[in-house]
């Protein structure tokens, strides 16, 4: 169950943190690596990570995670599995965590992209389809980790040394 909400909360999280192709790794260590007050563009960034949590709050993706996680619960239990992740996870944490990933991994040019497209109507639209398009693919992709890890469990995974 703890892989299956790991994974859930990537899944669910990932869409904001969807980076271009054409960035460089360059650009990415370079912007983990300096310092906030060594550059010049920290401060925009915070304020566009900032934005960008306005827009999508990980607060309600995490909801929305769990939500889908419970459907897996007996009926009778699902609202204390509920409460039980909402008291384990502390949301204002999180959500620092999160703008502050967000500073140190992405560009002003990818964050003001982010917020432009998931700040505009298509933006909103598809955002509001990802709990949907993840709940469709969750089965399938459930399936074939459990497979898998019968596999690793009983030694007929590919690649296997006996």
């Amino acid at each position: 169950m703890r892989l299956f909400l790991t994974l859930l909360a990537v899944l669910t999280i990932s869409p904001a943190y969807a980076q271009d192709a054409e960035t460089s790794a360059d650009t990415v260590e370079e912007a983990a690596t300096t310092d906030a007050a060594d550059d010049p563009t920290y401060e925009r960034r915070l304020a566009l990570a900032k934005e960008m949590h306005e827009i999508w709050p990980v607060r309600l993706k995490v909801e929305s995670a769990l939500d889908r996680a419970a459907r897996g619960a007996p009926p009778q239990r699902r609202a204390a599995f509920k409460a039980a992740m909402r008291h384990a996870i502390k949301f204002e944490v999180l959500e620092e965590e999160s703008i502050d990933a967000m500073v140190k991994i992405f560009t002003t040019e990818e964050l003001q992209e982010m917020v432009a497209f998931y700040g505009s109507p298509t933006g909103r639209s598809i955002s509001a389809k990802i709990d949907e398009y993840q709940s469709e693919l969750s089965p399938s992709f459930t399936r074939m980790m459990d497979k898998a890890l019968m596999d690793v469990k009983t030694g007929s995974a590919p690649g296997n040394i006996q």
